[in-house]
């Protein structure tokens, strides 16, 4: 509960009186004071942070949030159950570039969201260009299938499964605020329209389903999702498959200003 000017409010109490779907940090605070006038407005960081942490909002963009549905909410997307190759490359690549930014996916991991399931293995290290071709003389010391790079012709040739792929990481890319070397929701979605060794393993046609998904089961911030899919020139393809094949109504659509 929020203690508002001597009194106590449910944290229910004040969302239920702000009517838009989306809303910014404003109309909080706005109908905090419709319900108290001597609210004291220098503490309202405080509790607009705990209305974030007690769940009944989320962020959806930059100073857009949304009300939550308890029986319905969306969760920190968490890449689970690493595989022992990727944990050992991690290991690896941690103790011999401490400093280097990089991430890990299974593509195996994907399965989550797609119907047509994959099933040859490939481990992607991404890694900023510089160190590409120290990580790449690292791996395949210790490693027996490492690729740099490859286009699509030389990874149908020689990557099997177990594969380790070396690819480029992207500047400005939108962080795992939970997993340093997992890959964020955002960066993922992007992803898979951008990085094209993804696309090798996933039918087009599957991709709208996939965002449902996505979108149903974990927090998508959008304002972060399409900055970077601006970044890698896959924005406009993305928000069109939204809006033409899918039944995801982006926050980010609904007008209203702050």
């Amino acid at each position: 509960m929020l203690a508002l000017g001597g009194g106590h409010l449910k944290y229910a109490t004040v969302l239920n009186d702000i009517k838009s779907d989306v809303f910014c940090r404003e109309d909080v605070l706005e109908a905090i004071l419709r319900m108290n006038p001597d609210y004291n407005s220098r503490a309202f960081n405080r509790h607009f942070s705990r209305l974030l942490l007690h769940g009944c909002m989320e962020s959806v963009g930059e100073n857009l949030y949304a009300k939550v549905c308890p029986d319905n909410a969306r969760k920190t997307y968490i890449y689970s159950d690493p595989g022992v190759e990727l944990s050992s490359i991690e290991l690896t690549l941690d103790t011999n570039f401490p400093r280097a930014d990089f991430l890990l996916l299974e593509t195996t991991k994907l399965n989550e969201f797609f119907n047509h399931q994959i099933a040859q293995n490939t481990i992607i290290v991404m890694v900023e260009r510089m160190l590409m071709d120290a990580f790449f003389e690292q791996l395949k010391e210790q490693f027996p299938s490492v690729l740099f790079a490859p286009t699509p012709n030389d990874f149908a040739k020689y990557g099997k499964n177990g594969s380790i792929v070396i690819e480029k990481l992207s500047a400005r890319y939108p962080k795992n605020p939970v997993q340093k070397r997992s890959f964020s929701i955002e960066k993922l979605v992007v992803d898979l329209f951008a990085e094209r060794i993804l696309k090798e393993f996933i039918n087009l046609d599957d991709y709208p389903l996939a965002l449902e998904i996505i979108f149903k089961k974990y927090r998508v911030n959008e304002t972060r999702l399409f900055n970077y899919a601006r970044a890698r020139r896959v924005d406009m393809e993305i928000r069109a498959m939204i809006n033409d094949k899918t039944r995801i109504e982006l926050f980010t659509d609904k007008r209203f200003i702050c």
